[in-house]
């Protein structure tokens, strides 16, 4: 099927995906991250833009903060934290855009100061989510199994 797909002789300019990630557990997090990127490059090699929004919510909200003390999270230990960080930076200088639900802000006890700065904050997701697949990004969830 790959080969079918590849061999069109009509692409599109870019490829828009929505990516809904939801991931607590920061070794998957960091690995999807990567396959992220890696589809990202897939893209780019195959002469077309990647245009990808990643929409971050429930325990992946911790990924985007710069401190867990005095949130919710607190009493997690993320290690990996500066590399998932590192990554999150270096996608977003890629032209990634990432998006953060407020509800688990709330929920969870962390203020939009605590929030990497260039990541934006939306009221509720499920609704950007929407609005991004009524404007033609492929919807695809990131969530432990």
């Amino acid at each position: 099927m790959a080969n079918s797909i590849k061999a069109r002789t009509k692409r599109p300019k870019e490829v828009k995906i929505v990516w809904d990630v939801t991931i607590g557990n920061e070794a998957l997090f960091e690995d999807r991250l990567g396959l992220i990127q890696q589809t990202a490059e897939v893209i780019r090699k195959n002469g077309m833009t990647p245009d990808f929004v990643i929409v971050i919510h429930g325990p992946a909200t911790k990924f985007v903060t710069h401190s867990l003390s005095k949130t919710r999270f607190s009493n997690e230990k993320v290690e990996r934290l500066p590399s998932i960080q590192k990554i999150i930076v270096e996608m977003n200088r890629d032209g990634m855009r990432f998006v953060q639900c407020q509800v688990p802000m709330v929920r969870k006890n962390v203020s939009k100061d605590n929030i990497l700065p260039f990541i934006s904050v939306s009221e509720t997701v499920f609704f950007d989510l929407a609005i991004l697949q009524m404007e033609g990004y492929a919807y695809i969830p990131i969530y432990e199994m």
